[in-house]
């Protein structure tokens, strides 16, 4: 009972934008489950952004967009941890894309895969056997998916359809964001 006091605690000191995300992102999470369970990745795919390669990028963004969208973040990873199905990164990645495209936030959305060796946290996952991440960043900042994507390798990009033929991108080969 006390959990669910502080949980509605919580919520309540939220803004009413953060309060009305809330309950967007949690009917998100459930389609971008299902989705993710019913259709193949290749059908998913068109809807995560113009897909660009396998290359690091990062999209100019002013710092009214960062701060927004790094609202967003929390507010994502909040939503995520209280949903009764799974909502590991690419769903939460699915989830603030859809945030960032409403509020025209450019975007750079990330796969990559790693030997569970490599990655701190892959319990019961046969050693060498190959895991994914996806991580979603705007401008220098990543806002979902954080936590350890340094140890992928990025294997493909999607950003933000409205920039990828705009000069608000720009190619980063050899640093992370």
């Amino acid at each position: 009972m006390n959990r669910l006091v502080r949980k509605c605690r919580k919520f309540i000191t939220l803004q009413n934008r953060e309060k009305l995300w809330v309950a967007l992102l949690f009917l998100l999470s459930g389609i971008a489950r299902a989705v993710i369970l019913i259709l193949p990745f290749r059908r998913i795919a068109p809807y995560l952004g113009q897909h660009y390669q396998n290359a690091q990028l990062a999209a100019v963004v002013t710092e009214k967009q960062l701060h927004t969208a790094s609202q967003i973040g929390l507010v994502t990873e909040l939503t995520a941890k209280h949903t009764p199905w799974q909502s590991k990164c690419l769903v939460q990645a699915m989830m603030a894309r859809c945030l960032l495209g409403y509020y025209g936030i450019p975007y750079v959305l990330y796969l990559g895969v790693a030997k569970s060796t490599a990655w701190h946290d892959a319990r019961d996952i046969e050693d060498n056997a190959l895991i994914a991440h996806a991580w979603l960043s705007v401008g220098p900042s990543i806002i979902t998916g954080n936590d350890g994507h340094t140890a992928f390798t990025i294997v493909s990009t999607f950003v933000a359809p409205s920039i990828i033929n705009s000069s608000s991108m720009n190619r980063q080969d050899t640093h992370a964001i």
